[in-house]
């Protein structure tokens, strides 16, 4: 049995999403002076490796702590996806339209299918940690649509995605990507009501003023009204409106040391494989009111001569 370490090292060098404040570690007492050593620390609650909870985009959205430990546990798979989105990747190299970031599409996903059917956590590997701990992991990295988002919901099983990317879009100078919805503007969100997902008008997301780009002093990394929230926004409230809401695990590293699926060239289904299947565990703080936190996502993955129950 292997234990594999899925989450960036965190310190004070670690770029963060723009507009987060930045990671920050200071004594508060030290060995010389108090005979003993405390750290203060300060986290943005979307930092490296992190969970989302869907108080981040709804405001009676779940918070992290009203989820079961065991939630944040369970089979999982990964996705072999580098080969159509990846840095070195034709889609990338040949796109026409290089303010746009490349997008994964549900035919791409379509394969896997019976995977989204079975597992809890999915893992979506695009080839991007190599950039992490870099000012252009934020930058052009690949990305999913809302109508990917949209067909991602239709799976009961899948509570967490997990992504290689700091986001689910990558925003940039002009608007990320946008679905025919978005554009009207509408957006799937789900009714607890009627069981189902329904076409809502929404408020396009205003403008933060100046005044609210600083807090107490708080450093940002860039002002929060420079931010392109659209695509971005979209995707996150499909995924985290859903009931019971799909959690995004973001910024994963070492993925390519996992045991993962290969898409087909011929777009063939999928079936799940148990010599491919691993358990992932991604816990975080017990924070009350958590709309994100950091986590250690760590993956136990059985070695071939182990006999599986």
């Amino acid at each position: 049995m292997r234990f594999l370490d899925l989450s960036q090292p965190i310190n004070e060098g670690i770029p963060v999403y723009p507009g987060d404040p930045l990671f920050e570690s200071r004594p508060f007492a030290e060995h010389e002076t108090d005979g003993f050593h405390g750290t203060r620390y300060v986290v943005g609650s979307h930092l490296g490796t992190h969970l989302d909870a869907p108080f981040h985009y709804f405001l009676d959205g779940e918070t992290l702590d009203s989820f079961p430990a065991d939630f944040f546990f369970g089979q999982a798979a990964c996705l072999n996806l580098a080969p159509l989105v990846g840095l070195d990747s034709p889609r990338r190299r040949d796109r026409a339209d290089r303010t746009r970031p490349v997008a994964l599409t549900v035919e791409d996903l379509a394969p896997f299918e019976p995977i989204f059917d079975a597992t809890p956590i999915v893992l979506l590997r695009v080839g991007w940690s190599s950039r992490a701990g870099r000012p252009e992991y934020y930058d052009d990295f690949p990305s999913l649509s809302p109508d990917v988002c949209d067909w991602l919901a239709d799976y009961p099983a899948l509570r967490i995605l997990g992504l290689e990317t700091p986001s689910l879009v990558a925003t940039s100078g002009d608007p990320a990507i946008v679905s025919e919805a978005e554009q009207a503007p509408a957006t799937a969100k789900f009714d607890p009501e009627l069981d189902e997902f329904l076409r809502q008008d929404r408020v396009a997301l205003p403008s933060v003023p100046s005044t609210a780009q600083e807090s107490e002093g708080e450093e940002l990394a860039r002002p929060l009204d420079e931010l392109e929230l659209l695509g971005d926004a979209e995707c996150h409230r499909i995924l985290l409106g859903r009931r019971p809401p799909i959690l995004i695990l973001e910024g994963l590293v070492n993925l390519e040391s996992l045991p993962q699926y290969d898409r087909p060239e011929d777009g063939s289904s999928v079936a799940p494989d148990p010599s491919r299947a691993f358990e992932l565990a991604c816990q975080p703080l017990p924070i009350l009111g958590a709309d994100g936190c950091p986590v250690r996502a760590v993956a136990r993955v059985e070695t071939p001569n182990e006999n599986r129950s």
